[in-house]
């Protein structure tokens, strides 16, 4: 039998930050952090973040009176779920290069750890925790810098044959259009980023990109100029594409919009709601809700947590034992 309470670790590395979370396994937070993630250095001063992050959640679980079960980790690129490492190199952390997540982290602490791409830990938590609580079938898409997101199907995470699955930013608008640093051609996330945005709205008049962000074109199509009003009504368009393309596929009963871009408002979501509805095909919009997500930017470390207490459970039923 299990002495004391159970808790989870859940982790979300960026190039920039690591976020770290204590929490119980139905993804209750006790205490979120984040620190310097060091993403441009040396793999082993990443894993030292890590651990270093790791050891103050142990102690802070210790005090409560319990012990972590599982640690759940979110990381940019392409992992392979099923032996929990990265699988080549993700820009944001240049020597993250077939990083061993699992077996670094189990081999340091002997607790069992599950990783995956940032993304679908985030989808996965808005459909455990989030807007898309309740369906079993979702898409997540994060508005930022870039575009990200996730797929649900029948309450899992789709991750592809080779774990490389759901680039919803790299879906494909124009095959004649803008050339992506993907290298692709005519990518949503060329046009529908706060990037894209950017780059449309200082296109219209005639300013620096460097000079323009997002707030300031939502701010201004508030006030009636018709630049800002254009950018956006372009980018509801594009996503309308985009999403209707993903609708046609997947059918989900729910998506999700974040990130910067994705918390304009409801009117923005509105807006390509109605987009997706004149382009997707009937039958898959029978009952499609569209809606902002919830958790912002704890979704990664929630996510990580609710996705390792349900791995851990499995296994431990897999299993037969008891702990």
């Amino acid at each position: 039998m299990s002495q004391g309470k159970d808790f989870v670790i859940g982790m979300d590395l960026g190039g920039t930050f690591l976020k770290y979370a204590l929490g119980t396994p139905d993804g209750e937070l006790i205490i979120n952090k984040k620190t310097p993630s060091k993403g441009k250095e040396p793999k082993q001063e990443i894993f030292n973040v890590i651990f270093s992050a790791i050891e103050e959640l142990l102690h802070v679980a210790k005090e409560q009176g319990g012990r972590v079960i599982a640690i759940g980790l979110g990381s940019p690129g392409a992992i392979d779920f099923e032996k929990g490492k990265q699988i080549g190199s993700t820009p944001n952390l240049p020597h993250w290069i077939d990083a061993d997540i699992r077996g670094e982290i189990e081999l340091k602490f002997g607790i069992p750890v599950w990783a995956d791409n940032d993304a679908n830990v985030m989808a996965f938590a808005e459909s455990r925790m989030g807007a898309a609580k309740g369906y079993r079938y979702s898409i997540a898409l994060t508005l930022g810098t870039g575009i990200g997101g996730g797929i649900i199907l029948n309450n899992e995470i789709f991750r592809g044959a080779n774990y490389a699955g759901a680039e919803l930013g790299h879906l494909t608008i124009d095959y004649k259009g803008l050339k992506c640093n993907c290298g692709g051609i005519g990518c949503i996330e060329r046009y529908a980023s706060a990037t894209g945005m950017v780059e449309n709205y200082a296109k219209r008049k005639k300013v620096d990109p460097a000079a323009v962000k997002t707030e300031d074109i939502f701010e201004r199509a508030k006030a009636g100029e018709p630049e800002a009003q254009g950018t956006i009504a372009d980018t509801c368009e594009c996503l309308g594409a985009a999403l209707a393309t993903l609708v046609n596929i997947f059918n989900p009963e729910m998506i999700v919009i974040g990130g910067g871009v994705g918390d304009a408002g409801d009117k923005f979501i509105e807006t390509i709601h109605t987009a997706v509805k004149q382009k997707a095909m009937g039958p898959a919009l029978l009952n499609l809700k569209i809606a902002r997500a919830r958790l912002g930017n704890k979704a990664g470390i929630i996510g990580a947590i609710c996705l390792a207490a349900e791995m851990h459970s499995r296994t431990k039923s897999a299993q037969g034992t008891r702990v």
